[in-house]
């Protein structure tokens, strides 16, 4: 039943989430995302983001500790929710016009080093093992990850369900096998304190905390995908349309990013120059 309760947060996700007004719908991964930013900020802000003047938003989201990267999401999230928030007669002045144009950062390759891999490997304590290796050797996303399944995965093949309903399969590597095969059918990482299916978010948290315990803090979990699309860019004979294809990228551009160089190939070719 809807909850006839004013809620413009919840107003403006139903209609990202429909796609109408000519933008492209929002996924479930995303949606998520922007009501955790749209709902931190409505409660962090005196007089709630709708409410709010142009100072006070900027104020907020150019918090010191926020990267340039953050600061540039939160901007064009804000953004969306405060012009849809004007056509649709929440406010009539859209204060959110007035906060900076950042350009984001362009992406960098940062793939998890085999060394602090190997390490990892060892002494990670499930379900947060297992969520490694399927970034590092399947690169598998969080949100693949939390929707993966023991029946997906066979000794030849993993299928990875990822945004929408787009899946694809990527041949099953060894180490991800080595684990998989004894567990029960059902899904593959369990929150360890609800006992249930993790969300992408706590696929997230969970192994960026595990990384940290170990002592790696900063590591996260994208950086095991950025290894495998180093490692298949590599051993593909330097293929870059298969390794968009293994990384279940739509373009080529994004696979770029992803692609990392190896510290000594560098080396070398630096030294090989006249």
């Amino acid at each position: 039943m809807y909850d006839a309760t004013p809620d413009p947060i919840r107003d403006y996700l139903h209609y990202r989430e429909a796609g109408t007004g000519g933008q492209k719908p929002l996924g479930e991964a995303s949606l998520t995302h922007y009501e955790g930013i749209l709902r931190r900020m409505d409660y962090g802000l005196d007089h709630g983001v709708l409410g709010s003047t142009g100072a006070e938003l900027r104020a907020w989201i150019c918090a010191e500790g926020r990267g340039k990267a953050t600061r540039a999401n939160y901007i064009t999230i804000v953004r969306g929710y405060t012009r849809w928030a004007v056509l649709n007669g929440w406010i009539d002045y859209d204060a959110a016009a007035e906060l900076p144009h950042i350009t984001p950062p362009k992406g960098r390759p940062k793939p998890l080093p085999e060394d602090a891999l190997a390490k990892i490997r060892v002494k990670a304590h499930d379900p947060w093992a297992l969520a490694i290796d399927l970034a590092a050797y399947a690169g598998a996303r969080c949100i693949e990850i939390s929707r993966l399944d023991r029946e997906h995965v066979t000794e030849s093949v993993t299928r990875l369900h990822g945004k929408g309903d787009r899946y694809r399969d990527v041949p099953t590597h060894a180490n991800v096998w080595e684990r998989v095969k004894g567990m029960p059918s059902g899904p593959l990482v369990i929150a360890p304190r609800t006992k249930v299916r993790a969300t992408p978010q706590q696929v997230s948290h969970g192994v960026r905390w595990e990384m940290r315990r170990l002592g790696y803090p900063g590591y996260h979990n994208h950086m095991g995908r950025h290894r495998f699309g180093t490692k298949l860019y590599e051993a593909s004979g330097n293929d870059l349309r298969a390794t968009q294809e293994g990384l279940g990228h739509s373009s080529v551009a994004t696979t770029q990013i992803y692609v990392g160089v190896a510290a000594g190939k560098l080396a070398n070719a630096v030294a090989a120059l006249a």
